[in-house]
């Protein structure tokens, strides 16, 4: 087994790169008008929920406590973030349901550019503040608990 992992910049650029890869298939479905688009659309909204979840009920609380005015700024643009894409992921299901592909083209790749946007936010922002703030041993708890909730098809 590996060394369990300690830096919130590294286990939560993963679950980026991994939310990513998905996002990427989705894509692909979404351009080939495929059925199978749905399923990789719930599995990309699991995913990604759970990973918002933990940062809006973990993460940016103990980086609150523990920051400056800088940091918890940062933190509201981000939660605010948080809303946009749960609201395009909303829409999306919502295209995708109805089977309109022409809205579902446009949808898909709006949520690609915000995530980018949002995924350098926090991998330069947050994460490497968490990193600095909260000591090794709560952060490798924290890191722990993201883990073990985890949806299984998002691993």
């Amino acid at each position: 087994m590996n060394a369990p992992m300690n830096s919130v910049d590294d286990a939560l650029g993963d679950d980026h790169a991994r939310l990513g890869a998905l996002l990427e298939e989705l894509i692909r479905a979404v351009s080939a008008a495929s059925p199978a688009a749905q399923a990789l659309l719930a599995r990309l909204t699991r995913g990604l929920l759970h990973h918002m979840a933990w940062e809006d009920q973990v993460l940016f609380p103990a980086v609150k406590a523990l920051g400056s005015a800088k940091e918890r700024r940062s933190i509201e643009s981000l939660e605010i973030d948080h809303e946009r894409l749960r609201e395009t992921l909303q829409r999306l299901e919502t295209a995708l349901a109805a089977g309109n592909h022409v809205a579902s083209g446009p949808l898909v790749n709006w949520l690609k550019m915000l995530l980018q946007g949002h995924n350098y936010d926090e991998e330069h922002g947050v994460y490497g503040e968490a990193n600095r703030l909260i000591n090794e041993e709560e952060r490798r708890n924290l890191i722990e608990r993201f883990e073990a909730g985890r949806p299984k098809e998002a691993s």
